[in-house]
């Protein structure tokens, strides 16, 4: 249920990626050697020991010990020469292929079946996307010449999201003074009585 502008309630949100210590897969040691973790941001981010074997990779964590598999595949040839391998790791809850697993308690992934962990971009501007939209295409049209087509493209593109943004602003101030309305007319009925 999503909360409406005015009702106090602040609408159910899902702990963010960002509060969550995380293993990358590009901070793992190489194999047989290993390496101790700490945190600065996360207060509560225990002190992790990483080591890489052949059963794949151990990782210590407030005196527990957690197997992590690792996956890999080879990769198609590119046009240049050399091939290589593709490596993710096994995210010891759900079993899924992944770069980065993230401590919540545990360690797992960010999936909704995992640790359901977010992204925090994803509640920007939440109630009008189209600001967020506008935003990153004057981000595009700042890197590109003045002249060109694609700076008339991205003007045209800012056009619509601006006009989507009044849009919006109409319905809400149309909806507030609506419940202004109603609000005026419940008081008025309760005093006359």
């Amino acid at each position: 249920m999503v909360a409406a502008l005015g009702t106090g309630k602040i609408p159910f949100q899902r702990p963010l990626v960002s509060d969550a210590p995380r293993l990358r897969l590009r901070s793992l040691p190489p194999f047989g050697k290993s390496v101790t973790l700490t945190w600065e941001t996360p207060a509560s981010a225990p002190l992790t020991k990483v080591s890489r074997t052949g059963e794949g990779i151990l990782i210590e964590t407030g005196g527990t010990v957690v197997r992590v598999g690792m996956r890999s595949w080879p990769m198609p040839l590119p046009r240049r020469g050399g091939g290589g391998e593709r490596e993710r790791m096994v995210c010891p809850r759900c079993n899924a292929s992944r770069d980065v697993l993230h401590w919540a308690g545990e360690w797992g992934c960010r999936g909704r079946d995992c640790l359901n962990l977010e992204h925090a971009v994803r509640h920007q501007q939440r109630y009008c996307p189209a600001i967020r939209r506008r935003a990153r295409l004057l981000r595009k049209l700042a890197r590109c010449s003045p002249r060109g087509l694609k700076a008339r493209l991205l003007r045209a593109q800012i056009m619509q999201q601006e006009a989507v943004m009044l849009a919006n602003l109409k319905r809400a101030n149309r909806d507030l003074t609506k419940r202004v309305n109603r609000h005026d007319g419940q008081r008025r009925a309760n005093s006359g009585q």
